[in-house]
């Protein structure tokens, strides 16, 4: 079996976007990622959209989570603001500044580690990371501030869930570092930044970074044939003629 041809394009990731936003929807993004030889690539469907209708399209920027359960004494916490500065500023911090460093059209993906008690992003954090280009959440845990996230103008967000409080609580590990979210044909998928991520109300999919232009074009392609099978499907085209032209639905 020969290996495809990868083509590329030389345009934005917001160009990149607003194209698979068009032409893409679920099915032919999974039937191109499986023309390319890419087969383990569905999330969980414990991801959901904060609401039908959403889609979920950007470059994945990833963020390690972990657990911070018990209460913060004022020692403990004077000795972990110290280490944070000495380490560049609070670890949101850091992840905002990456955000602000990458390419308008980033989606934050979070490694929450499974804790599903707290709410790890809010509304003001959506509002700032959208305001330095980032144009979604793929959330293995819980969001909340959702009446307002929805409001927002241009922030898709998929999550495990809602929970109201922050307390609970956690801490940013690891920012653009491979994380693993789990997957729906795979335990695991694996996501490192740069990846492209696909989401609408079909499921959440990743596309690999070195076939992302190659899968859109095969997406558009899809597209174009499609609106004109509909048409002549919506036409009343014989059930033989179908099968005939177009074969197996």
């Amino acid at each position: 079996m020969s290996t495809p041809e990868i083509r590329h394009l030389d345009i934005t990731d917001l160009e990149r976007i607003a194209r698979f936003r068009r032409a893409g929807y679920g099915g032919c993004v999974s039937d191109a990622l499986y023309g390319v030889g890419v087969r383990q690539s569905v999330f969980s469907d414990r991801f959901k959209p904060l609401r039908q209708g959403m889609q979920l399209v950007g470059r994945a920027l990833t963020i390690k989570l972990h657990s911070l359960v018990e209460e913060r004494s004022p020692e403990y916490q004077k000795e972990l603001d110290a280490r944070y500065e000495a380490e560049g500023g609070h670890p949101q911090k850091r992840m905002m500044r990456e955000v602000a460093t990458q390419p308008p059209g980033s989606i934050l993906c979070f490694d929450c580690g499974g804790d599903m008690q707290p709410a790890q992003f809010g509304e003001m954090s959506c509002q700032l990371a959208y305001s330095h280009g980032c144009r979604g959440m793929l959330l293995a845990g819980n969001c909340r501030d959702t009446q307002y996230v929805l409001k927002m103008d241009d922030f898709p967000m998929y999550t495990f869930g809602t929970r109201p409080n922050a307390f609970g609580g956690w801490g940013i590990i690891e920012v653009n570092r491979p994380i693993y979210l789990p997957g729906h044909i795979t335990h695991y998928v694996k996501v490192e930044s740069g990846d492209f991520i696909f989401g609408d109300n079909d499921g959440v999919q990743l596309i690999p970074k070195d076939v992302v232009d190659e899968v859109l074009l095969r997406v558009e392609k899809t597209f174009e044939f499609e609106n004109k099978e509909r048409e002549q499907l919506a036409s009343g085209m014989s059930i033989d003629e179908v099968y005939k032209v177009f074969g197996v639905l």
